[in-house]
């Protein structure tokens, strides 16, 4: 029989063959060991529910069971099966659950109640529990899951990682409403917000809340907890940050800042703060350095602020801005509070605990650094008190007891001892001292000699005569006269607290004491004087005001050891006056010098002249003995040769003698002229000439009275002769009488008229 005969004889049987095996093929299903598979049950059922789309065991449509692996039997064309791999979730993931069907969420409420259900892996328990449609507050975790996918949407996701310099802040979506008047919800036991359910059940509050998340990694349903991981709070060396809480009790009416609880370990610890009724705003506490992971979000953490840096020749004064008020209207500074209590104010509570009160600080900070609160305590560097060598330091007191007044009744202000409210007995010597200048006062006085100067533009390095000037005098003849004046005093270290009890300081003491008393002085005394006179009585007046200022001063203690007067300054009017006599006083000296050099040269001239005369008077005396020699020779008879002679040496005398008189007038009215001198020299020369020319003629006149015309008309002749070496008596003289002379006299005659004439014997003209 062959294929197709056989098929013809038992094709119902093979019909039913393979209908027996098509229906039982659709009768099992075989799932994988990685796999689950979900039925549709597409008829013989019963109607969903409203409101679900997917079915529970007998209900028409997608069922909520599953079948996992292995072979399983259906019942044919009832059910439809599809396979889907395992949900697998890695070791840093968590899977997020939105439910796809189910209840109602509650109005009011935005995440499902949780429901038994097997970690959503049994679709049919979630249901019959109550399971409620829309996001799940339970979490997935890692490993493989058989999730029914038409049940349940999972979102898988990365778990919240928290590094080590971060820190994590969270805010619950869902929750119970936070009570009135607080911002950040109670803290709740929810395994740092990994047991949604527990953080619910337990009565969490939506909204911020006040625990964070440290380093770690977190198993967060991210649909009910919104994470954001910051960075953790540093407070870098040498720094501290303030804090400002955004919730808590309230701060008590007259307080700045909020009181200290303990437990927070510096705001860590939100939830402690909080339980332990801190309070909100500026917290009296500070962070020092160090790495803190605080919510930022409940307290805000203020930028690094630096220490307060003190140096070695710095003290820090300090102004406390909380604590119990100053009630005293007569102290301008609070009680003080030992240092150590309260480490310097950087222990603040320490501080309030003790009773401190706010206001001006006594004690001052010496040099260091100090972590103290700004919104504590405000802190203003001042420089040391310096006292140099040849100074000491008087201390006023503001604050303290009331000491005893030590000074005697010459004193305006009370002395005390040290540490005492008052002026201070005892001043502070040389060094650097650390007062705190808001609570006293301090006034540097020399202890050296102190030169003062009255004099413009003129100050000396203590600048205490910065504004002293020069004295301006009306004297008695209405001139003003400027006068710069020195004055030397001294103050003993002992009596500078009594000077400054009565003048307040050494300031004070110069402009109301010493210039008063310098200026009226000097004033007075110049109007009994003339301008000229404050020289010539300069030691006087200098003396006398000495006298004056030591009196003033002692009443002061203040020793006054000289008073100068260092210059002077007259008119320019009175000066020229001064300076021209000075100028004609020294001209006139100069004239009287003149003058006399002039008589030494007159002596010299006289001298000279007489030197040259002399020489003068041998020739003609040599010419006269040849002359009387040849007249006695001539004219032996002539008696009146040798009385010619003695009138000629007469006349000679008479000669020098006007000469030397006019030479001496001559000098004379030269030595008399004053600027013109080389001009009334000239003068006197010229007139010494005329002077010569007037005496040479009146001598000729009186040779001529005394001789006669003849006998000195004969005598110049002989002169002439014998000053020109001229020959009179020939080698061979021939002699003879007769009544016209002899031949010598007609041959002198002869001579005599040629050299007269200047005509020869014999010319016709």
């Amino acid at each position: 029989m062959d294929i197709f005969s056989f098929v013809g004889t038992y094709y119902p049987f093979i019909l039913l063959a393979l209908g027996a095996l098509f229906v039982l093929f659709n009768s099992f299903v075989n799932v994988g060991g990685d796999e689950l598979a979900t039925l549709e049950r597409r008829w013989l059922g019963k109607e969903m529910a409203d409101g679900r789309t997917v079915a529970l065991s007998g209900e028409v449509g997608v069922q909520a069971k599953i079948l996992g692996p292995g072979l399983h039997f259906m019942l044919p064309f009832i059910f439809k099966p599809v396979k889907h791999k395992y949900l697998v979730i890695r070791d840093s993931q968590i899977g997020i659950v939105y439910s796809i069907t189910g209840k109602s969420i509650p109005q009011g409420q935005f995440m499902a109640s949780s429901v038994e259900s097997d970690m959503y892996q049994d679709g049919e328990k979630f249901l019959l529990n109550g399971g409620q449609k829309g996001p799940q507050v339970g979490i997935i975790p890692p490993g493989e899951h058989r999730i029914n996918p038409h049940l349940f949407n999972v979102k898988v996701t990365n778990a919240v990682f928290v590094g080590e310099d971060e820190v994590a802040v969270v805010e619950a979506i869902d929750g119970q409403p936070i009570e009135a008047g607080r911002i950040f919800a109670k803290p709740v036991l929810c395994g740092n917000f990994q047991d949604g359910d527990a953080f619910l059940k337990n009565g969490g509050q939506k909204g911020p809340q006040v625990s964070v998340l440290t380093p770690g990694i977190y198993r967060i349903n991210t649909d009910l907890f919104s994470v954001d991981i910051q960075k953790a709070t540093v407070v870098p060396g040498g720094h501290i940050c303030l804090v400002t809480a955004m919730d808590g009790n309230q701060i008590p009416d007259g307080r700045l800042l909020a009181d200290k609880v303990e437990g927070h370990s510096n705001f860590e610890k939100g939830e402690v703060f909080i339980a332990t009724n801190g309070q909100k705003g500026r917290q009296i506490q500070h962070l020092m350095p160090g790495t803190y992971r605080i919510n930022p979000k409940l307290f805000l953490i203020s930028k690094p602020i630096e220490w307060v840096q003190l140096e070695s020749d710095e003290v820090g004064i300090v102004t406390i801005l909380e604590g119990k008020p100053i009630t005293d209207a007569s102290k301008i500074a609070a009680d003080e509070v030992p240092l150590d209590v309260h480490q310097n104010y950087q222990d603040t509570d320490a501080f309030l605990k003790a009773g401190g009160q706010k206001g001006l600080q006594i004690p001052v900070l010496r040099a260091g650094a100090y972590a103290i609160n700004p919104w504590f305590a405000s802190v203003k560097k001042q420089k040391m008190v310096e006292v140099k060598i040849g100074e000491c330091a008087v201390v006023t007191g503001f604050v303290g007891d009331e000491g005893v007044d030590t000074s005697d009744m010459n004193v305006n202000a009370k002395i005390v001892d040290n540490g005492k409210k008052g002026i201070w007995k005892e001043p502070l010597g040389p060094g650097k001292h650390a007062l705190n200048l808001e609570i006293c006062k301090v006034d540097i006085v020399p202890t050296t000699q102190i030169l003062l100067s009255w004099a413009d533009d003129e100050s000396s390095s203590h600048k205490f005569d910065a504004n002293l000037k020069t004295i301006t005098l009306r004297t008695s003849d209405a001139f003003n006269v400027n006068m710069d004046v020195r004055v030397i005093i001294h103050i003993a270290m002992a009596d500078a607290p009594k000077v400054v009890a009565n003048l307040g300081s050494v300031d004070n003491m110069i402009s109301q004491v010493l210039e008063p008393a310098i200026s009226s002085h000097f004033r007075n005394a110049a109007q009994a004087v003339q301008a000229l006179d404050l020289y010539t009585k300069r030691a006087e007046l200098q003396q006398k005001a000495k006298e004056h200022i030591q009196n003033v001063l002692k009443i002061h203690h203040i020793e006054s050891k000289d008073t100068m007067i260092a210059d002077v300054v007259l008119p320019k009017e009175l000066t020229k006056t001064v300076t021209d006599r000075q100028i004609a006083t020294q001209e006139r000296a100069t004239f009287k010098t003149q003058m006399e050099a002039q008589e030494e040269r007159k002596k010299l001239e006289n001298a000279t002249a007489q030197a040259d005369m002399q020489k003068q008077v041998v020739e003609s005396e040599r010419g006269v003995e040849i002359s009387k020699n040849l007249a006695d020779a001539a004219i032996r008879k002539a008696d009146g040769d040798a009385e010619a002679t003695k009138l000629k040496a007469n006349a000679d005398a008479e000669n020098q003698k006007v000469l030397a008189g006019a030479q001496a007038e001559a000098i004379k009215l030269k030595a008399g002229a004053d600027a013109e001198a080389i001009q009334k020299t000239g003068e006197a020369e010229a007139g010494i000439i005329l002077e010569k020319g007037k005496s040479t003629a009146e001598a000729y006149k009186l040779q001529v009275d005394a001789m006669g015309k003849d006998n000195f008309g004969q005598l110049k002749i002989i002169e002439q002769i014998a000053q020109n070496n001229m020959k009179l008596i020939p080698e061979t003289l021939i002699s003879g009488g007769g009544a016209g002379g002899g031949n010598l006299e007609n041959m002198m005659g002869i001579m005599l008229l040629e050299k007269l004439t200047g005509k020869k014997e014999g010319d016709s003209n």
